[in-house]
């Protein structure tokens, strides 16, 4: 009778390659942000295109939904990060360090972009 957890067969090499083709998510996970993004907001009532400043909750609202949609690849970077860096392989950090620096400068870009809209309007 075996107990523990099933052994998983390591291959850290694999793993960072998948972290590495991870980051070739980040443009559909840009588009599916601005969908998010959009969506959300026509749901609380503002047109998009429509040329009027939306209303200061709008963003506030939407803009972590988008955010974490964005975020999802690095999530899952990090993830076989991980995997690898447990099997010991000295490279593991670099995609995932890469990924998150993507998803930061969106997101920085994105909140200073809030932050200006609020301040300004």
């Amino acid at each position: 009778m075996r107990t523990g957890s099933p052994t998983r067969i390591e291959n850290p090499a694999r793993d960072v390659r998948r972290a590495w083709w991870s980051l070739a998510l980040f443009p559909v996970a840009f588009v599916a942000a601005f969908v998010v993004g959009e969506g959300l907001a026509s749901l609380l009532g503002y047109e998009s295109g429509s040329g009027e400043t939306p209303p200061w909750y709008v963003p506030v609202v939407v803009a972590p939904f988008a955010l974490l949609v964005f975020a999802a690849p690095a999530l899952l970077s990090t993830w076989f990060g991980l995997q690898a860096h447990r099997a010991g392989h000295p490279g593991a950090w670099v995609p995932v360090i890469v990924a998150w620096g993507l998803a930061g400068g969106f997101a920085l870009i994105n909140v200073l972009g809030l932050v200006v809209q609020l301040v300004a309007g």
